[in-house]
C-alpha cells in the first residue's frame, strides 16, 4: 500500500526537478528594440505672392456675323458655285437663281409705275383745262343770268311770252350746273393727286421690291468667310424664304462659355473695376488668346453666358468647335503656390516642423494661371491656396504620403542626396 503512494510521488518530484533544470539551462533571448521609421520626403518652401487664380471653362465657337441666305421668291436654282466648308472672299458669287423667274414681275412693276406717272401728267393737264373751263363757265353763267333778267323785264311789259321766260330760266340752271361740275373738278384736283401719288409710291415700292428680288437671286458673299452649309443643288425648285445656304465671317468669330454662379459676382465686380478677363482657348491642336467681350443679357440657373473675343486672328477655329478655356481671374494677395500632390482633400496639407508632420487647414482658391504656359500639354499645373497658419519660409510636405498623419517623423531629401 505504501509503495503505491511512494512511486508516483517520486515521479512527480523528479519531473519538477527536471523542469527547473530545463528553465535554468535555457538561453536568454535578446530584447528587441523597436526603432521609429523615418520617411524620406521632399519639401516645398512657402512663398506668399500676389497671383491670379485660373478658371477653366468649356466653350463653343460662334460667329456674330452669320448669313442665312434665303430665296427672295419662287424660282429654280441655276448655279451652285461653292461647297460646304469652302472659304469664300468678299464679293464672290456663291449661288444663282434663275433670273427669268423674276424679270417678268420686275417688268410688270415698272409698267405700273410708268402708267401712274402718265396718269399724273394727265391729271396736271386736266387741272389746267378745268381752270380755263371754269372761267368760261363763269362768264357763260353771268351771260345767261343777264338774258334771263331781260326776258323777265320784257315779260312784265307784256312783250314776251311765258315760254321764252321759262327757256331763259332753263338755260341759267343748265349753265349753273355745268359751272358747278367744273368747279368741283377743280376743287377735287388735290385729292386726285394724292390718290395717284399714293398709288405711284406703292408701285415704286413694288418695283424696288422686285428689283431687290432680282439682285438677291444672286447670292454674293458680303464678307470673307466660310460656307457652313449648302441646302440646295442645281435644278432644285425653291419657294419664298426657303433657306439656301449658311455663311459666316472668319473675322467675327467668338467663343461662348457659361460662367458658373460661384465666380459670376467676382467677375462682374472685376469688370466694373476695369479688370479685363483674359486667357487662352484650345481645341487640342491649336491655342489662341482671348478676352471677355460681354456677358449675355439673359441668366440661367447654371450661370450666365460669357462671350469672348479671339485676339489671335491668324488662328482659325471653325464654328461649332468645342474648346477648353483657361482664364485669369483678378490677382489676390497672400497666395501660396503649391503642387497638386501636397493637398490631402481640399482643405488640408502638412507642415514639417522639427522633422515631424503637422496638419494645417488651408483654403483652395483655384489653379495658378501662367500666361507663359497657357494650355500647353507639358505645362506644370499648380494650385493656389491661402492660410493664416502658414507664413513665408515655412516648410510643407511636397511628397504625397498615403499614411500621413500629425506626428509622423520624416527626413527631408536634400538636392545633394538626390544626386
Amino acid at each position: 500500500m505504501l509503495k503505491k503512494f511512494i512511486i508516483p510521488l517520486v515521479i512527480i518530484v523528479l519531473a519538477i526537478v527536471f523542469f527547473k533544470l530545463m528553465l535554468t539551462s535555457r538561453e536568454k533571448s535578446q530584447v528587441i528594440e523597436i526603432n521609429e521609421h523615418i520617411w524620406r520626403v521632399e519639401q516645398s518652401i512657402v512663398t506668399k505672392e500676389n497671383l491670379s487664380p485660373a478658371i477653366t471653362l468649356y466653350g463653343r465657337v460662334e460667329s456674330s456675323e452669320l448669313l442665312n441666305a434665303a430665296s427672295p421668291g419662287a424660282s429654280v436654282v441655276d448655279k451652285v458655285l461653292i461647297k460646304e466648308g469652302e472659304r469664300v472672299s468678299k464679293g464672290q458669287l456663291m449661288l444663282s437663281l434663275d433670273r427669268n423667274d423674276f424679270q417678268p414681275l420686275l417688268q410688270q412693276a415698272e409698267a405700273k409705275v410708268k402708267e401712274l406717272e402718265a396718269l399724273l401728267n394727265s391729271e396736271h393737264l386736266r387741272y389746267r383745262v378745268d381752270q380755263d373751263s371754269l372761267k368760261t363757265e363763269k362768264t357763260l353763267l353771268k351771260l345767261s343770268e343777264k338774258a334771263l333778267a331781260r326776258t323777265i323785264k320784257v315779260k312784265r311789259q307784256n312783250l314776251g311770252s311765258i315760254a321764252e321766260t321759262e327757256q331763259a330760266m332753263k338755260q341759267v340752271e343748265l349753265q349753273r350746273l355745268s359751272f358747278n361740275k367744273t368747279q368741283f373738278s377743280v376743287q377735287e384736283h388735290p385729292a386726285r393727286m394724292e390718290q395717284l401719288q399714293a398709288r405711284l409710291t406703292q408701285a415704286k415700292a413694288d418695283q424696288r421690291k422686285m428689283s431687290l428680288a432680282v439682285e438677291r437671286s444672286q447670292i454674293i458673299a458680303p464678307f470673307d468667310g466660310v460656307v457652313a452649309k449648302v441646302n440646295v443643288a442645281r435644278g432644285d425648285r425653291v419657294s419664298l424664304n426657303e433657306k439656301l445656304l449658311s455663311f459666316y465671317s472668319t473675322e467675327r468669330l467668338e467663343i461662348r462659355a457659361k460662367l458658373p454662379v460661384n465666380v459670376l459676382a467676382e467677375i462682374q465686380q472685376g469688370i466694373r473695376r476695369g479688370h479685363q478677363l483674359k486667357g487662352f482657348a484650345s481645341n487640342g491642336s491649336q491655342q489662341v488668346s482671348l478676352q471677355l467681350e460681354r456677358l449675355s443679357g439673359e441668366a440661367q440657373a447654371s450661370g450666365v453666358d460669357a462671350i469672348f473675343t479671339i485676339l489671335d486672328k491668324q488662328v482659325f477655329f471653325r464654328m461649332g468647335t468645342i474648346v477648353v478655356l483657361r482664364l485669369a481671374r483678378a490677382k489676390r494677395p497672400d497666395m501660396i503656390k503649391v503642387p497638386y500632390q501636397v493637398m490631402y482633400g481640399n482643405e488640408r496639407l502638412y507642415q514639417i516642423k522639427d522633422q515631424r508632420l503637422l496638419a494645417v487647414k488651408v483654403r483652395t482658391i483655384g489653379e495658378n494661371f501662367s500666361a507663359a504656359d497657357g494650355l500647353r500639354q507639358n505645362s506644370k499645373s499648380e494650385l493656389l491656396i491661402s492660410s493664416d497658419a502658414l507664413k513665408n519660409g515655412d516648410t510643407i510636405l511636397a511628397t504625397h504620403l498615403p499614411n500621413a498623419f500629425t506626428g509622423l517623423k520624416v527626413d527631408i531629401i536634400s538636392p545633394e542626396s538626390e544626386q
